[in-house]
């Protein structure tokens, strides 16, 4: 994949500090997981947006599943909210959420790195405190929701034989294995699996519960820098390859937590991939230290040149149906659902 054939999406229209984006508790917390620093619109009431429905996460998710109803925005930011709301609060998948509670979780999120507020629930914020790595990807509504349109996007890796594998290489909250599943299901796939691995056993706990619990694939606790650990689909046809961490804000990429995970499972399923689709397409990152700009696609097996391997690397954008929309407009399409 050359520079010359990507193509930058822009549009001023869209830029994420549009008016009336302030006023709403997800927006706020969206900020918080791009590092800003001042939390805005807390102390509004928490009228729910058109775009809320009061079903729950397990009604929702099976209404996208169904290939007759149609994906919208709207339904994703459903899910993406609830899903967020469901990893830190158990069994809250099967229940519907009362705007105002999800509203002040994403609100307690937006400050839980600093000291607790009078009232807060401490085993809440201990949990958000414990899981923050993996959430703050979700904890943005908007681009959580962005990325599981873009999986759905690609209806071309099913393909129409019942059967399909999907691979999770860094499953974070499991967002990509539910996008994964939903979209195989589309299709009317009978034989899915769904794999992702976590090598943080603290939050890989957690994915594993909530994924179990939703019945949308399975989270293995292995290292998935080596080899071995791809053994279940090893000789077997992957249909899609995804990996939740490159999709984070700020989320340094190095050898440990991306080049050997590639090399890895390159390495061990071989040719097995190649009608996959992979999510991110591609990726170009920066790195301060040598000033060099790398990008990572299925074509250089996601490795930066051989004198860059022991480099650490900011992602600048991600490469989405050939085209690269910058980290931070993420999720942009997202926001007037917001407000």
């Amino acid at each position: 994949m050359s520079k010359t054939s990507i193509h930058h999406t822009f549009d001023p229209a869209h830029s994420g500090f549009s008016g009336g984006l302030t006023g709403s508790p997800l927006a706020s917390a969206g900020m918080q997981a791009r590092n800003f620093t001042a939390m805005v619109g807390c102390q509004a009431p928490a009228i729910a947006p058109e775009f809320y429905t009061p079903d729950s996460l397990a009604f929702d998710v099976d209404r996208l599943c169904d290939p007759g109803e149609p994906v919208s925005d709207a339904r994703l930011l459903n899910v993406a909210v609830k899903y967020f709301y469901a990893y830190v609060h158990e069994n809250a998948y099967r229940d519907p959420v009362p705007y105002g509670e999800l509203a002040g979780l994403y609100e307690r999120f937006s400050r839980h790195q600093s000291m607790n507020e009078p009232g807060d629930d401490i085993e809440v914020m201990n949990r958000l405190r414990m899981w923050s790595p993996v959430l703050r990807v979700l904890a943005d509504a908007p681009k959580a929701a962005h990325l599981m349109r873009a999986v759905l996007g690609r209806a071309e890796a099913v393909r129409g034989n019942g059967a399909f594998i999907g691979v999770d290489l860094g499953a974070g909250t499991g967002i990509m294995l539910l996008a994964m599943q939903i979209l195989a299901r589309r299709a009317g796939c009978t034989d899915i699996q769904t794999l992702g691995y976590q090598a943080d056993p603290v939050s890989g706990e957690r994915t594993y519960d909530l994924v179990h619990s939703l019945g949308t694939g399975a989270v293995m606790l292995a290292d998935p820098n080596r080899r071995n650990a791809y053994a279940l689909v090893r000789g077997r046809s992957v249909d899609f390859v995804a990996n939740e961490i490159m999709a984070g804000i700020q989320q340094t990429l190095a050898a440990d937590n991306c080049f050997d995970k590639y090399r890895a499972f390159f390495e061990a399923v071989g040719d097995s991939v190649d009608r996959a689709e992979f999510f991110p397409e591609g990726l170009i990152a920066h790195s301060a230290a040598t000033r060099a700009s790398v990008i990572l696609a299925r074509e250089n097996g996601f490795q930066p040149p051989a004198e860059y391997l022991d480099e650490k690397f900011i992602p600048q954008g991600l490469i989405l149906e050939g085209r690269v929309v910058p980290m931070h407009r993420l999720g942009v399409d997202f926001y007037r659902c917001l407000t």
